[in-house]
């Protein structure tokens, strides 16, 4: 009789550990390589700070910096999660680098998408890792990319609205003129007889 209750619990709580455990290891599975991106990000801005105030002619040091940081972001290894935000970041640091390339040949710098990337980068990590120790400037500067983008879109959505509206308008100050000279044409024919 004992047997009979002790088995049941033992085999229940075996089965809640074991999926509690399981939990843990996906968890840890979706923020594999967080700490990593953390600090490659930090690495990134430090020597994206040098580079910005390096003048032209003393500019490889600092760009070989750079393209020393992406690639140890392309060996960092990352969940499956984070992978899309670690090309995202790739793609963001691919788009700096060029432009410096370009400025140090004094060819025209590309007004590139690269914010967009690093937003795309911040919603994905933060969508599979949760809460991240990101690096300040790297946040704001995608935040900065999110409202000038809210704020394009509001733009649009009220110049779409004035355009729609217009034709409308247009139309009920064209009927009020109508009932305006209908009204004038009734007063003068009515004035002359």
């Amino acid at each position: 009789m004992k047997f009979k209750f002790v088995l049941p619990v033992l085999i229940c709580s075996t089965l809640l550990i074991g999926c509690k455990n399981q939990q843990e290891v996906e968890v840890e599975a979706k923020d594999k390589g967080v700490e990593e991106l953390n600090n490659i990000e930090n690495r990134w801005v430090d020597t994206y700070d040098l580079a910005s105030s390096t003048s032209r002619i003393a500019l490889a040091t600092p760009v070989s910096q750079l393209q020393e940081v992406k690639r140890d972001l392309l060996t960092t290894e990352v969940s499956e999660c984070l992978k899309p935000a670690k090309e995202a970041l790739s793609s963001y640091m691919n788009m700096h680098i060029k432009n410096f390339l370009n400025f140090m040949a004094d060819q025209e710098i590309s007004n590139s998408i690269s914010s967009l990337k690093l937003v795309e980068y911040f919603a994905i990590k933060t969508n599979c890792a949760g809460e991240t120790n990101s690096n300040l400037y790297l946040v704001t500067e995608a935040a900065a990319e999110v409202v000038i983008n809210k704020r394009a879109a509001l733009a649009l959505a009220e110049a779409k609205a004035k355009a729609k509206a217009e034709p409308e308008a247009i139309a009920k100050a064209e009927a009020e003129l109508d009932v305006a000279i209908t009204a004038l044409a009734e007063a003068a024919t009515a004035a002359t007889n």
